[in-house]
């Protein structure tokens, strides 16, 4: 399992799709693009910054629930790569119980950003998806911006949401 954090959201220029960039927390030079929906990578986004509304929105909601039942959501995992598709899972926690449930990878990352919950790519996923980027480690940051504002599909192959 690697541990990975959102280093981005940026737009697909051929497409005109958001793709989120997952990045590995220990090789910060190694990246996971996954399409996404507009309204999810909204989501993600608020999360990222923080944002609060009078009213929640649809993942706050979701996580609103869970704290009213007193389920806690313990990780959620990019699982698998199939036909140019990811798959997630969300793992709650109740007691002593754990529950795994299959999600799409952009519900579960708004989930984390919005409830600072860990995320994890399976390695063999990382391993099929996931590109190696040529960063100076002093610019590292603006390195990562700079390749998402020139991101291109054909450079990683195209996944569904």
């Amino acid at each position: 399992m690697i541990e990975v954090e959102i280093a981005g959201i940026a737009v697909d220029k051929t497409s005109n799709l958001p793709v989120v960039l997952l990045r590995d927390v220990k090789e910060k030079n190694w990246v996971l693009p996954i399409w996404i929906g507009p309204f999810e990578a909204e989501a993600i986004s608020q999360g990222l910054r923080g944002e609060k509304f009078k009213r929640p929105l649809t993942h706050d909601l979701f996580l609103n629930v869970l704290k009213g039942l007193k389920v806690n959501v313990s990780e959620v995992i990019v699982s698998a790569l199939e036909d140019d598709t990811y798959y997630a899972e969300i793992y709650l926690k109740k007691g002593n119980s754990i529950f795994k449930i299959d999600s799409r990878p952009s519900d579960s990352l708004a989930l984390a950003s919005k409830g600072k919950i860990p995320i994890f790519v399976k390695e063999k996923v990382m391993e099929k998806g996931g590109i190696r980027l040529e960063l100076d480690k002093k610019k590292r940051a603006k390195d990562i911006r700079k390749y998402m504002e020139d991101i291109n599909p054909e450079d990683f192959g195209k996944f569904r949401m």
